[in-house]
């Protein structure tokens, strides 16, 4: 069984506890308005463009699915992930993001970082939405348990409980996303309300999962006191939650937004002050221990 893979980052101090490496599957059923890693949201390999590279000499507009223009425009929605722009490209101004990848292959990637992780570190499986190829991410960490390293699965929880259970025993926590509160503001801005969400979330703590509640906070769309005092009733509701972690929004996405040919998200990061603010006004009245 093969998974397609994005990207494994080893060294990561940002997905979890200790040194990890992070192994980023393709695919997500969100579409975050802000979404940072545009990239990860189509569950096949597709082309990026970097346009500060392109010479605009037309060599790419052999591609055979017509995502190329005569001046190096990309239309991603076309690309088939071929790869044919990136062997014609004089300037290396093109790559493929995602590759078939079995999970004794990422194990092989994986197994030389396995020294640096020592009693907290492991492998954090994340995405996109990992749980999108869940017989995939079973085999890979049962694989990995095997080996004796740790796994922890971040997901936006957006998935078939069926799809989940069997992870339980293998998974050692769950970095579960909880975007917007109210369900009609979480359809406006990922595609999708949180019911099944919260459905599967009160699943995990019920079952004894030990759970990291991720929040991102984007300004002008859940930066509210009533998503925060949301995110604190969740907390205290249900006991599996040790922690929450709330995630300011930052740009980063926009340079990938770009690579894939589509416009900026539109949203401006907030200032030390306004996060400080945020931080605040939730530790105030959140019943476990908020970090930034």
């Amino acid at each position: 069984m093969n998974g397609i893979i994005s990207d494994i980052i080893s060294m990561s101090v940002n997905d979890g506890p200790g040194i990890r490496t992070s192994v980023y599957l393709k695919g997500c059923p969100l579409r975050c308005a802000w979404c940072h890693n545009p990239e990860m949201q189509v569950p096949s390999p597709q082309a990026m463009v970097l346009s500060s590279r392109c010479t605009h000499c037309g060599a790419c507009f052999a591609c055979p699915s017509g995502a190329r223009g005569e001046k190096g425009e990309y239309d991603s929605s076309r690309c088939t992930g071929c790869g044919l722009c990136v062997s014609v490209c004089p300037a290396e101004a093109c790559r493929v993001v995602g590759a078939s990848m079995s999970a004794g292959e990422v194990l092989r990637r994986v197994l030389p970082d396995k020294p640096f992780f020592r009693l907290r570190g492991g492998v954090t499986i994340s995405g996109g939405e990992p749980l999108l190829q869940a017989d995939f991410v079973l085999e890979l960490a049962s694989l990995l348990r095997k080996n004796g390293i740790g796994v922890i699965l971040e997901t936006c929880g957006y998935a078939p409980w069926q799809a989940m259970e069997p992870l339980l025993p293998l998974i050692g926590c769950f970095l579960y996303d909880w975007k917007i509160t109210d369900p009609s503001a979480h359809q406006r801005w990922t595609g999708v309300d949180n019911r099944l969400i919260y459905e599967n979330l009160k699943a995990l703590c019920g079952r004894g999962a030990d759970v990291v509640l991720r929040c991102p906070v984007i300004p002008g769309v859940n930066d509210t006191l009533s998503h925060f005092q949301g995110i604190a009733e969740l907390a205290g509701a249900l006991p599996g939650i040790r922690q929450v972690d709330l995630l300011p929004y930052h740009a980063l996405g926009n340079d990938k937004r770009m690579q894939l040919g589509l416009k900026r998200d539109g949203f401006d990061p907030p200032s030390g002050e306004t996060v400080l603010k945020w931080y605040r006004q939730l530790s105030s009245i959140c019943p476990v221990p908020v970090m930034l």
